[in-house]
């Protein structure tokens, strides 16, 4: 009887180990044939965005390009550049996009909206740290650029559900969005972003209790830093002026990622050779009101990531547009 049992549970590990190697190996089939080719509508796919017809715009439509993080995203917004300066802005920013992702951006989206007047960077305490994520650099650059390797283990599924599950959430939103396509073509193009960010639901951590974590800069080059400096090179080779902006993060997360002189030190020096960069620091208590709980989403001491409220978004806005509009005039001097 013991022997049944044992016979009978090898039985089951190994069609186990069968269905899970085949089941991986089609899904990773289905995965590389999908990422086979670069294609720039993959990025616009998700649920939400705003910028599903930029394919079909018209070259010309924008004279300003906004890239950056998440950050960017809830922090720069494309509605109070055209409400108040009269600038027509294209944002490109997004939780999951880094450095090299905005480089390989950058070279398409020139060719498709044409060379910007002015671009506006976002920049983060941990750009440096982190990469691009695989569907946004297989959307602008092909499989040959994208060379995130698979996890081995016994169970390739469960090793690799992330990945797994990441490209199947986006391959979904895709397909959801090529149904509506025809419904799409027939509206008139929308051209000014309407989002000015999220409302606050949430009370703040205020609470500062020694000890909390502090985070380390993470130094050029780290991870794709190469990129930063071929997308200054790129700008400076187009003739673009280059706005770079320190938003603003929570008190907690300003003293949290206590090195950020050491950030701010060597973006000054990385930049340093380009006459047409422009640098803003707003990420300073003499600058914003980084203690004022009702700017900030999220943020707080142990925390390294922060963004700006809607309304903390509309007060820095204010002080922003101040300093950019002037990049609008015929000549700007350094």
């Amino acid at each position: 009887m013991k022997r049944k049992y044992i016979f009978g549970f090898l039985i089951f590990i190994l069609f186990l180990f069968a269905f899970d190697r085949g089941l991986f190996y089609v899904i990773r089939a289905v995965e590389k044939n999908y990422y086979k080719k670069k294609d720039l509508k993959r990025i616009f796919s998700q649920r939400r965005d705003f910028n599903k017809q930029f394919l079909d715009l018209p070259k010309g439509t924008y004279n300003t390009l906004i890239m950056g993080s998440s950050r960017t995203h809830r922090g720069i917004h494309p509605y109070y550049l055209y409400k108040r300066l009269k600038q027509k802005a294209f944002k490109i920013a997004k939780g999951k996009i880094r450095l090299k992702f905005n480089y390989y951006f950058y070279r398409e989206y020139k060719k498709h909206a044409g060379i910007p007047k002015v671009v506006i960077y976002g920049l983060d305490y941990f750009m440096f740290k982190l990469k691009s994520h695989r569907f946004f650099m297989a959307a602008v650059a092909g499989e040959e650029d994208t060379t995130d390797k698979y996890s081995d283990g016994v169970l390739l599924l469960l090793n690799n559900k992330e990945r797994i599950d990441s490209f199947f959430d986006n391959y979904l939103d895709q397909l959801n969005e090529e149904n509506k396509k025809g419904a799409l073509t027939k509206k008139r193009f929308n051209v000014i972003d309407p989002f000015t960010g999220y409302a606050k639901k949430e009370s703040l951590d205020q609470r500062k209790l020694p000890p909390f974590k502090k985070f380390d800069y993470v130094p050029y080059p780290g991870e794709e830093g190469v990129y930063f400096t071929k997308l200054l090179n790129e700008w400076e080779a187009d003739s673009v002026q280059v706005i770079l902006v320190f938003l603003p993060d929570y008190i907690g997360t300003y003293e949290s990622n206590y090195q950020l002189d050491i950030f701010k030190n060597e973006i000054v020096q990385l930049t340093a050779p380009y006459r047409n960069v422009f640098i803003y620091d707003y990420n300073r208590p003499d600058k914003f009101s980084l203690s004022n709980p009702a700017y900030f989403l999220d943020g707080g001491y142990g925390k390294t990531n922060s963004h700006l409220s809607r309304t903390g978004a509309r007060v820095f806005h204010r002080i922003f547009l101040k300093d950019l509009k002037k990049h609008y005039r015929p000549v700007a001097t350094r």
